[in-house]
């Protein structure tokens, strides 16, 4: 075998190995839909009293740490939203949009005591935060891919 027939057999090997990882990476619809609730639930929590709202928020604590564990036990590993390339915009946007609307809430809730706003606002979130989170895996898919776009 030649340098150039040892060197196209390894590429091919490598890409055959991110092609894997890539189908590894196709999470079920409900799991975007958790992590969208999970944040539409800390939105939301500020429509209850505030001891109320601590409770709610502790317990998706608890639920994202149990999303995680489940999650690693999936695939094996874990891959961090926030990590470096195309994926990591996708992730502080999704932030930001997270903290506006969970801020809108609690002022909302604070200055005019209305609570109706969070649920509205956390019904929002939780659109927000499935979509964010399918094309956050999309992207992060096209990029183990190699491909330009998304898939």
């Amino acid at each position: 075998m030649t340098d150039a027939q040892f060197a196209a057999a390894a590429l091919e090997s490598a890409q055959a190995s991110r092609n894997q990882l890539a189908d590894k990476m196709r999470c079920p619809v409900y799991m975007h839909a958790i992590f969208g609730a999970m944040l539409g639930g800390l939105v939301a929590s500020e429509a209850a009293s505030d001891k109320g709202t601590l409770i709610i928020e502790g317990l998706i604590a608890v639920a994202a740490l149990v999303y995680f564990v489940l999650g690693r036990r999936r695939l094996g590993f874990f891959v961090n939203g926030y990590r470096r390339g195309r994926t990591r915009p996708i992730a502080l946007t999704l932030a930001g949009i997270y903290l506006v609307l969970f801020s809108l809430a609690a002022a909302l809730k604070g200055s005019y005591g209305l609570h109706w706003p969070a649920l509205a606002l956390g019904a929002l979130m939780f659109a927000i935060g499935t979509y964010g989170g399918y094309v956050w895996q999309k992207t992060y898919r096209a990029e183990l891919l190699g491909e330009g776009g998304h898939r």
